[in-house]
């Protein structure tokens, strides 16, 4: 149905199909040891709501909405214990799953998309569902034979074009979150295969009896007696904690939510300070937890309720069903404590639970408290949540969002990461205790002082003001020495992150031949001596959250290509420890290290791989404290260009410096990012009136003499020559000009040069000065067709400068604008291949960083994973700043090996040098 901006509340469940016992399952099983709380507490309070939990599923992209309704249904079938029907045995109640013959468990479908708030309306829909209490009687009397109500459902709602819902709610009686989260991977997995067309593999799951058997062969071991006894002397003389309130009330059917998500400078001072203490950054919510309770209640320790998996018996971890536990973690923390003290009790205390998380925690309020009314472990709730918070959907990414965990009597905090690798704290409240504002501002509260105790780990709790996003960091004397002590400066471009708008760069790649895996490119850079591998590292995984291209994935599907930018948090220039590579070179002689350099491009080059964003890696020569180090960097082709190479080494240093402890933050950096919005950009100029008028000056150019074709040529002959350029020449780029008449002048008597008539040119040139500050292949190729044996330079200095808006426009056309995608190839055949770039130099500020030495690049040119050779010869123009104002150029050339031998190859290009040189020589 369609949702209006007034939506209708949740319509009611389809009436239950009857149903029969799952085949091959046994008739009844019993509880497991969750499931008997649950139900306990539901059979107490009927009428009860708040063991009604749910989230749901963010699908922002195309989705085949039959194909997901299909494999959730699918996920469900292979999982009959989540449907069960509930009988009493001698030994108390037992369930019997069951299927329904003809009534797949499909979800249903919503289109909540002509709201006002089309989101709020299709989450409003489903929290009405939540305040529905269960039916706990249908379950054991139902109204007709096996007419069984179902605990856990789901229904897809549409939001609007290409933006999905896969809501989910259920009982805690039938799952719990790790099995929830189980459930949803199978649903993607299914989903995927079924869409790309292939098997899907057999089912992960387990039966619930995996889980009955473990904790039936536990409650009757000595290990329970054993941890039960633990417990008890861990908590001895532990009171039962005050409320935070300073009253209580009972849980009401819905909780207040709260959620704050720190931004990227606070999450890196949580997991800096998690670090430096060798703490997990739960462990530190857990700690800030203890210093947020005792501060408000004045008890000198915290006694917290912490959920537990209680999952380690083998199997027990691919149940889809409930085992979840609650227990005590007891810490104290006065305001003489520093946070790193807490740190380190919060990981005592959770490692204690981790060995002994099998004996439930009810048993042990029982034992600790004989006169505690209540039906859990007592004290504020906290779930440190690991599970994945994002899917793949077939490339859909599928971002988990938690909507309701359960009952909650005073407060609780749930901790998880997002998909961006930022820290989420969802804090849920009773609304009977707490105002809507009064959560707002516990929130905000709890969140600012755990980012203030992150800032200043050494300082007593008591004295540490809270920190808000934004404010100052940490003052020296808090800082702490180590490398992983120094939070990451905020990245910009980390944010940047989803579908991008292919670049006239990868459309270029599409349409070359050999693999675009091969593409890539190398950079070698001389750094300073006694550099140290955790600082570096810390420095290349920021570069790769400030720069979107270097977390790019490039998708294809049935020869369709698409682009999107992962999050800072799965990127594997950001994740995958193996981005950076140290080898060791003291000692070693030159021709061996470079026997190395080599050697190590190739593997790194090897390793990328754009369908996973592996597009970026790093290998250090690190040749000891005395001499200095080589740093080779390798990247695919469509996430860098020259100026890319120019401003990751710019930005390195700095970086460095600051995670080695010995430069101030890199505030001068400035922004990176703004990848997505450029490709955005370029979409629409396409699609300007200014760039449409360019049309008949790019056909005329298409529609040149038939096209002639050279045949392709793997590798090619390589040589390098060299020539200067005098400052004070005019635009066009006097380098350009200058080789570009050389060439047409050495083409007229070689017909193996031209088509018969001109000189076909592709022209790749620099970025515009109007791009982004961000890595990526933003360069723009254009065509020409220049005169034979030109009299001078004129003649070409003329083309170029009549071409419109630099050659932009062509590609822009081709690819960007779908009236005008016909246009052909800019030139009749590729031809000559023209590319000029930037020379790398070493940044002003960061002495003993910049590029090696010119004879040490050698080797690696043959290494570049350039495509076969679809013409006579390609070039590529490296300009380096000359003296007065001028330019030293060096020229790469590659020729066809189909074409011209080696020395011919040479010769040829030592000739047209020679005459660039001359043409650019100043007149008289």
């Amino acid at each position: 149905m369609s949702a209006t901006s007034s939506p209708t509340p949740a319509a009611p469940a389809a009436p239950s199909a009857p149903a029969v016992p799952a085949a091959g399952a046994p008739d009844a099983v019993p509880l497991t040891a969750a499931q008997t709380e649950f139900l306990a507490a539901q059979s107490a309070a009927p009428g009860y709501a708040g063991h009604n939990v749910g989230q749901y599923v963010e699908l922002a992209g195309p989705v085949d909405t039959e194909a997901l309704r299909d494999a959730v249904a699918a996920a469900l079938d292979e999982a009959p214990w989540l449907r069960f029907r509930l009988t009493r045995g001698d030994d108390g109640p037992r369930q019997s799953p069951v299927r329904s013959p003809g009534r797949p468990r499909r979800p249903a479908l919503l289109d909540t998309s002509g709201a006002a708030d089309p989101v709020a309306a299709a989450l409003g829909l489903v929290r009405g569902q939540l305040a529905c209490p269960p039916r706990l009687d249908l379950l054991t009397d139902p109204p007709a034979p096996g007419d069984v109500p179902d605990l856990a459902g789901s229904v897809l709602v549409t939001v609007g074009p290409g933006h999905h819902l896969l809501v989910q709610f259920f009982h805690q009686l039938a799952v719990d979150g790790h099995g929830l989260a189980l459930l949803n991977h199978r649903i993607a997995e299914l989903y995927t295969a079924a869409v790309r067309g292939r098997p899907a593999g057999p089912s992960p799951f387990a039966p619930v009896t995996a889980l009955v058997e473990a904790e039936s062969a536990y409650a009757a071991s000595a290990e329970r007696r054993s941890d039960l006894a633990a417990w008890t002397r861990r908590l001895a003389g532990a009171a039962l904690p005050a409320p935070l309130r300073g009253r209580s009330a009972p849980p009401a059917d819905t909780a207040l939510r709260r959620t704050v998500l720190l931004d990227t400078a606070d999450t890196a001072a949580v997991e800096a300070a998690a670090r430096s203490a060798g703490v997990t950054w739960g462990e530190a919510v857990l700690a800030a937890t203890a210093a947020h309770t005792t501060a408000r209640t004045g008890a000198a320790e915290a006694l917290l309720a912490v959920y537990a998996a209680a999952r380690t018996a083998p199997g027990t971890l691919r149940v889809p069903a409930a085992a979840v536990n609650i227990l005590p973690v007891r810490i104290a923390a006065g305001p003489a404590d520093t946070f790193r003290d807490l740190l380190a009790r919060a990981a005592a205390e959770t490692a204690f639970l981790r060995r002994h998380q099998r004996v439930r925690g009810t048993e042990v309020a029982r034992a600790v408290w004989p006169g505690h009314a209540g039906t859990r472990v007592p004290g504020p709730l906290v779930n440190l949540r690991p599970f994945e918070t994002e899917l793949d959907f077939a490339g859909v990414p599928g971002r988990v969002v938690s909507l309701a965990s359960g009952p909650v009597d005073d407060l609780a905090v749930s901790a998880s990461r997002s998909p961006e690798g930022l820290l989420r704290l969802d804090l849920d409240a009773n609304p009977a205790l707490y105002e809507p504002a009064e959560l707002e501002s516990e929130a905000a509260g709890f969140a600012a002082l755990l980012a203030g105790l992150a800032r200043r780990p050494r300082t007593p709790v008591g004295r540490v003001a809270a920190v808000r996003p934004g404010a100052d960091g940490p003052t020296a004397s808090d800082a702490a020495p180590s490398d992983a002590a120094r939070p990451v400066p905020v990245p910009a471009g980390d944010h940047e992150a989803g579908p991008l708008t292919l670049l006239p760069a990868a459309h270029r790649l599409r349409e070359a031949p050999g693999p675009a895996e091969g593409a890539h490119e190398h950079v070698l850079l001389e750094v300073p001596a006694g550099l140290r591998t955790a600082p570096l590292r810390r420095a290349l995984t920021t570069l790769a959250r400030r720069h979107p291209a270097l977390r790019l994935a490039l998708h294809r599907a049935h020869g369709v290509w698409s682009q999107e930018v992962l999050a800072g948090a799965e990127a594997p220039a950001v994740t995958d420890a193996t981005t950076l590579r140290r080898y060791p070179v003291a000692g070693l002689a030159p021709g061996a290290r470079d026997l190395l350099v080599t050697a190590a491009a190739r593997a790194a080059g090897d390793a990328l791989d754009p369908a996973t964003a592996s597009v970026f890696r790093a290998a250090w020569f690190d040749a000891g404290p005395a001499q200095p180090g080589r740093l080779l960097l390798t990247a695919h082709a469509l996430s860098v260009d020259d100026v890319s190479w120019q401003l990751l080494l710019t930005e390195l240093p700095s970086l460095y410096a600051w995670f080695a402890g010995s430069g101030a933050a890199p505030d001068a950096l400035g922004r990176a990012g703004g990848l997505t919005a450029w490709a955005a950009g370029l979409a629409t100029m396409a699609q300007s009136p200014a760039r449409v008028r360019e049309l008949p000056y790019w056909t005329e150019l298409a529609d040149g003499p038939a096209a002639r074709s050279w045949p392709a040529a793997e590798g090619g002959h390589r040589t390098v020559t060299r020539f200067e350029v005098p400052a004070g020449q005019p635009e066009p780029h006097p380098v350009d000009v200058a080789l570009l008449a050389a060439l047409a002048r050495t083409a007229a008597g070689r017909p193996r040069l031209h088509d018969g008539a001109r000189l076909p040119v592709e022209l790749e040139l620099p970025r515009p000065g109007t791009a982004p500050r961000t890595a990526g292949r933003l360069s723009t190729v254009h065509g020409v067709r220049l005169p034979l044996d030109p009299d001078g330079t004129e003649p070409v200095r003329r083309l170029l400068a009549a071409v419109p808006d630099a050659g932009r426009g062509q590609e822009q056309l081709r690819h960007l604008n779908p009236q005008t995608s016909a246009l052909p190839a800019g030139t009749p055949g590729r031809g000559v291949a023209y590319r000029r770039r930037a020379a790398l130099h070493a940044p002003d500020s960061a002495p003993g960083w910049g590029p090696a030495p010119d004879g040490e690049w050698a080797a690696l040119g043959a290494l570049r994973g350039d495509p076969p050779l679809t013409g006579p010869v390609e070039l590529t123009a490296t300009v380096a700043a000359g003296p007065a104002g001028g330019h030293r150029v060096t020229v790469h050339w590659r020729w066809s090996s189909a074409l011209f031998d080696a020395s011919e190859a040479a010769g040829l290009a030592e000739a047209a040098t020679a005459l660039a040189a001359r043409f650019a020589a100043p007149a008289g």
